[in-house]
């Protein structure tokens, strides 16, 4: 019903009705020798392509909404935290279960923020980078388990007021690739107010 719904609005708002989908799909072939011949085929062919094009928007924000909020996956992104994090971070919570991410996690900080972090400061520093290690298995010894890092890293005031200024990035592993450069997926969890006090940090102690 909800398609049937879309597609009707398309073709109204294109000015035809419903009944010339089937029309304008099976003669889209044909646009060409309808475009030379007098000014009724010209409107006919041209009405037909508005309402294609409508069509094809509404499909666009029916896949939009039926997939939520929008998600930036761009595979040659920056990544906002260095290989060797493990030498440089601070690690800042030990292993642990997490039922938010559905993994075990361990979380490592910068030197910038790992102090502030440490001491629930908020807001947390500038260029304070966020590390949250996720594995498959019951703990954090074997890489193998490693299945992504998720990071957060805070940027100047005026980035982004709704999440604090926080940029949030979501990585595979082994291969170190970007699958989410965006809030859309995280935001949420951390807009509760024990996250909030904490500057949207929000595993425990």
């Amino acid at each position: 019903m909800v398609r049937r719904t879309l597609f009707f609005g398309a073709e109204e708002s294109a000015g035809l009705r419903p009944r010339l989908v089937t029309s304008a799909r099976s003669q889209m072939s044909g646009c060409d020798g309808a475009l030379r011949a007098g000014p009724r085929s010209r409107n006919l062919a041209r009405r037909q392509r508005e309402s294609m094009l409508a069509l094809g928007a509404s499909a666009a924000l029916f896949a939009l909404f039926a997939a939520g909020c929008p998600q930036a996956a761009p595979g040659d992104a920056e990544l906002i935290f260095p290989a060797n994090y493990r030498t440089t971070f601070v690690e800042v919570r030990d292993c642990r279960n997490s039922i938010e991410h559905g993994a075990t996690i361990r979380v490592w900080v910068n030197e910038v923020g790992a102090n502030a972090y440490q001491a629930d400061q908020d807001p947390l520093p500038v260029g304070t980078v966020v590390v949250k290690e996720e594995f498959g298995g019951d703990d954090c010894s074997n890489d193998d388990d490693l299945m992504f890092w998720s990071v957060m890293r805070k940027e100047p005031a005026g980035f982004d007021e709704q999440a604090r200024d926080w940029r949030f990035q979501e990585v595979s592993a082994p291969g170190r690739t970007v699958t989410l450069d965006g809030k859309s997926t995280c935001i949420s969890c951390h807009l509760a107010p024990e996250c909030l006090a904490r500057d949207l940090m929000c595993t425990e102690p």
